[in-house]
């Protein structure tokens, strides 16, 4: 059975495009601990859904959960048409939909919102994926190749968008500061299916570290979605890399020299540099990761999607090559893709 292809990969961002400094500016940190945060990490831009000239770190829930209803469908819809049309197929032609995000709840759910703004069919099935954080995007990603390779022939649309200024939070907290600091709010959209081009998803892997579940995820003071970030992630986020791609190149007797492209989630800068310590990757291998931190911050799940449409629009694959496309979420897991051309 022939794996299910990635045909095209859109994405989508709030028009608010801010410098790390202007966020800065908004967040009112006062101390120099806090605000090294920001400057050192190695984030030039971000895109949030927020007014400036509006903009209250102690705005209401209320407010919010309003952002992540207006935004949230919005730039889910924008990057999955954008990702059909790359791929020159109407709506009509989408079999399965799996949408994921972290920072918002809506019932009807996002599925069925793309359902109705798509005008997809009236008997396309679906998944939602919830509260997985970073690596839900991957999830999503399996869960659209377990049904193609159920349903061979057919197409399925993943969605993943995240508005991280929904949960904005400005407490006393090291672990806030440093979130605020880096997250940032976009949506990506993976169309799967049948075809000659784009990479195939020859298999997914999972690593769960539960020991360390206590690390990262979301609290909820007042009802407030507030995000957990311990410091220690940027060490064990990298070893769980490395952990990961042992055993998917293993699975597979691959070198780790027929890995061309790493496409992994932009999480920080210092995950990014432990994950290529300990892997012993040069820096022209994380050069598509660093750009999309630079550019974008982290987006949670829709980032390593981000990194993807980056390296597919590079022009740089060639048939044959190699890629491994890995994204880190609580729980504590990692989750991992190898691709090929």
């Amino acid at each position: 059975m022939d794996s299910p292809r990635i045909l095209a990969v859109a994405t989508a961002t709030p028009p608010g495009r801010f410098t790390q400094a202007e966020i800065l500016a908004l967040s009112r940190y006062p101390d120099a601990r806090r605000r090294h945060f920001f400057t050192a990490s190695d984030i030039e831009t971000r895109h949030l859904a927020i007014d400036p000239a509006t903009f209250n770190p102690a705005e209401p829930l209320d407010a919010l959960n309003a952002r992540f209803a207006e935004f949230g469908p919005a730039l889910a819809q924008q990057a999955a048409a954008a990702a059909l049309e790359r791929a020159g197929l109407a709506p009509a032609a989408v079999d399965f939909v799996a949408t994921t995000t972290c920072t918002g709840r809506l019932c009807p759910s996002l599925d069925t919102l793309l359902i109705r703004d798509l005008k997809l069919r009236e008997d396309v099935q679906r998944v939602h994926v919830g509260d997985t954080g970073c690596a839900s995007g991957m999830v999503a990603l399996q869960q659209a190749s377990h049904y193609l390779r159920a349903h061979p022939g057919r197409r399925a649309l993943v969605v993943a968008v995240e508005i991280c200024s929904a949960a904005y939070v400005l407490d006393e907290s090291l672990e806030t500061a440093v979130a605020n600091a880096i997250f940032a709010d976009g949506a990506a959209a993976a169309l799967l299916g049948p075809g000659e081009t784009g990479p195939a998803l020859l298999e997914h892997h999972t690593l769960f570290r539960s020991e360390y579940l206590p690390l990262m995820g979301f609290t909820f003071p007042g009802g407030r979605p507030r995000i957990l970030l311990s410091k220690e992630i940027r060490h064990i986020g990298g070893e769980m890399v490395e952990a990961l791609a042992t055993r998917i190149l293993e699975a597979h007797d691959l070198p780790q020299e027929a890995i061309r492209f790493w496409v992994l989630h932009s999480a920080g800068r210092k995950v990014i540099d432990h994950a290529r310590h300990l892997l012993g990757l040069r820096e022209a291998d994380v050069t598509f990761s660093r750009s999309i931190l630079r550019r974008y911050g982290n987006m949670s799940s829709a980032t390593v999607l981000f990194v993807l449409e980056a390296v597919m629009a590079s022009g740089q694959p060639r048939p044959g090559d190699y890629g491994l496309m890995m994204a880190l979420g609580p729980g504590f897991a990692a989750e991992g893709a190898l691709l090929r051309w």
